[in-house]
């Protein structure tokens, strides 16, 4: 009887608890219910347009005259759309060149547009001059581009036209040579290295293409001739202005000589003890300043005798002239005339023999 009054009550109780709780879940707001998803809109995707490709190009930024060295400011980088071929991309490649050409503005610069050459390996003040060689003058054809040479030069007073006696003399001291035959120092010849290893990428080659060793052999000697220094004629040196005139009455009426020295010998000879050489024209009254000489190129252009070259300019250093011959003392006719009469005819007595000799 407790036993059934017990499951009784906790049924009672059971029930009166699940009321609350569907009490208090009525009491809460009802939650939305989301709609379904509908079908996303159709999105389109068109290419993506790339930029072009562009290309710098340096350009004139004004007119440029020809012999200009070019500046930061005479140059401008121009986007191109398509590559200009042997133009420039960048400024810095060619700042510190000099132009051959007069270029407008807006016109893109170009290697041939550039000086080059052996003018750009002269210092200021100096002069390229070609003199003529041979092996004997020339330290037997030792001499290389770049390389510095003392020029000596010969008179023989053997000449008549020698105004001294026979002499050598220093004429230029540390002369560097640009050139010699057909090698320069921008073009310098092979070595006996690098011609070796020419011959044998050569020889490789043909023999992959199947040449013959006939073949090889005549084109692993091919060289350019004018490379050698041996087959050289002429030789280009670089020569202060001072000295150019001096150096061609030389080579023209002496034997020049050249002798290689070490390039760290410097020496160089004091010109302040030796005395200026006369010039042939003489500036005009009132143009010069009272003991002021001549210089630069204005000396150049006042130019310099022979005579002068080879005295140094002192008549004390000239040749003694050899006494002249006395000529023969002149008999007078008449005398001369009875002298002729007299020693005509002479007649010597033998005994009976008569000899008629005639003086």
């Amino acid at each position: 009887m407790n036993l059934t009054k017990i499951i009784a009550g906790l049924l009672v109780a059971l029930a009166i608890g699940l009321a609350i709780l569907a009490w208090m879940l009525g009491r809460q707001p009802q939650r939305p219910v989301a709609p379904p998803p509908s079908a996303a809109p159709a999105i389109t995707l068109t290419p993506r347009q790339e930029p072009a490709p562009t290309h710098d190009v340096v350009v004139a930024a004004q007119p440029i005259g020809a012999g200009h060295r070019l500046a930061a400011e005479d140059l401008k980088v121009v986007p191109m759309g398509a590559a200009v071929p042997g133009s420039f991309g960048k400024v810095d490649a060619l700042l510190g060149h000099t132009t051959a050409l007069a270029l407008p503005a807006g016109a893109p610069l170009f290697e041939q547009h550039l000086l080059n050459g052996l003018a750009l390996q002269l210092e200021p003040g100096q002069r390229a001059v070609s003199i003529a060689v041979n092996e004997g003058m020339a330290a037997g054809h030792r001499v290389r581009p770049g390389d510095f040479v003392d020029v000596f030069f010969t008179l023989d007073g053997k000449k008549d036209d020698t105004p001294v006696d026979t002499q050598t003399r220093l004429l230029l001291a540390r002369s560097r040579v640009l050139a010699y035959g057909g090698a320069s120092v921008e073009n310098p010849p092979l070595t006996d290295a690098q011609r070796q290893q020419q011959q044998e990428e050569q020889a490789r080659q043909e023999s992959s293409a199947g040449l013959g060793s006939g073949n090889r052999r005549a084109n692993a000697t091919r060289e350019d001739p004018a490379q050698r220094p041996e087959n050289a004629k002429t030789a280009v040196l670089a020569v202060p202005l001072d000295d150019v005139e001096r150096l061609a009455l030389a080579e023209k009426y002496g034997q020049l000589t050249l002798a290689l020295r070490h390039p760290d010998d410097l020496a160089q000879p004091d010109p302040a003890l030796f005395a200026a050489l006369p010039a042939v024209l003489q500036p005009a009254a009132g143009r010069l300043a009272k003991g002021e000489a001549l210089q630069g190129i204005d000396r150049s252009v006042a130019g310099l005798r022979f005579d002068d070259l080879a005295t140094g300019g002192d008549d004390k250093n000239r040749k003694r002239a050899a006494p002249p011959l006395l000529p023969a003392p002149k008999v007078p006719q008449p005398l001369q005339a009875a002298q002729q009469r007299r020693l005509q005819d002479v007649e010597i007595h033998h005994g009976a023999n008569v000899q008629m000799v005639r003086y």
